[in-house]
């Protein structure tokens, strides 16, 4: 026990686990007090009901203060950080999913398919080809109808363009800064998040007031 008789837990916000794995406080929390208090409180498991994978779980602070302090009664708890942990259970099972890689092909084709339309559709409402031919003539002051030394830079333009803003050249990154789809998906799983974390709080009350 240290000198003051306190331990200090703080929330590790969101884990990720296997669903073969076993749960433990120190996946849940990070703990400092005496040594031989905190490793009994890492190595001591936690019960998840009726777990199943890919499935999210809220814990609230408060429960793990609670069995802390019946292992615990004289110690002073000093809770730091989120008020609740968010662990997602995830498949372990070894192999390929097939279907999973069906769907995937079929969500490529679609969005490759969906944007080649948007392309193809934004050009057609400018009237690109014209465009080019104007500036063509514009420029060297000769009219043709397919002026390829401005098509084709401009369309290896797009494919760079889009590379630029995405921040990646296949699987290299080009500089440290999160892309605008990294920056959007962070977003959805924050929101994802606070809506688990609300409803987990919706379900509570309920259950409080039916009582």
């Amino acid at each position: 026990m240290d000198s003051n008789g306190q331990i200090y837990i703080q929330s590790k916000e969101k884990i990720s686990i296997e669903d073969s794995e076993g749960l433990f406080f120190k996946d849940l929390i990070e703990i400092q007090a005496e040594e031989g208090i905190r490793k009994k409180i890492e190595e001591t498991p936690f019960e998840l009901n009726h777990r199943q994978k890919g499935n999210s779980y809220i814990i609230p602070m408060i429960s793990i203060i609670q069995l802390l302090k019946k292992e615990f009664p004289r110690q002073l708890i000093l809770p730091m950080g989120a008020p609740e942990v968010i662990v997602n259970i995830i498949n372990s099972e070894e192999g390929l999913d097939k279907f999973k890689v069906l769907r995937l092909a079929i969500v490529c084709f679609l969005l490759f398919i969906g944007s080649i339309t948007a392309i193809i559709n934004f050009h057609a409402d400018v009237d690109m080809k014209t465009a080019h031919k104007t500036i063509y003539r514009v420029i060297t002051g000769v009219e043709i109808d397919r002026p390829l030394l401005l098509q084709i830079p401009y369309s290896l333009g797009i494919g760079a363009g889009m590379s630029v803003f995405f921040n990646h050249v296949f699987k290299k990154r080009i500089n440290n800064e999160p892309s605008p789809l990294e920056v959007e998906m962070y977003l959805y799983q924050q929101n994802m998040d606070a809506y688990l974390k609300d409803h987990e709080q919706n379900i509570r009350t309920k259950e409080k007031g039916s009582k």
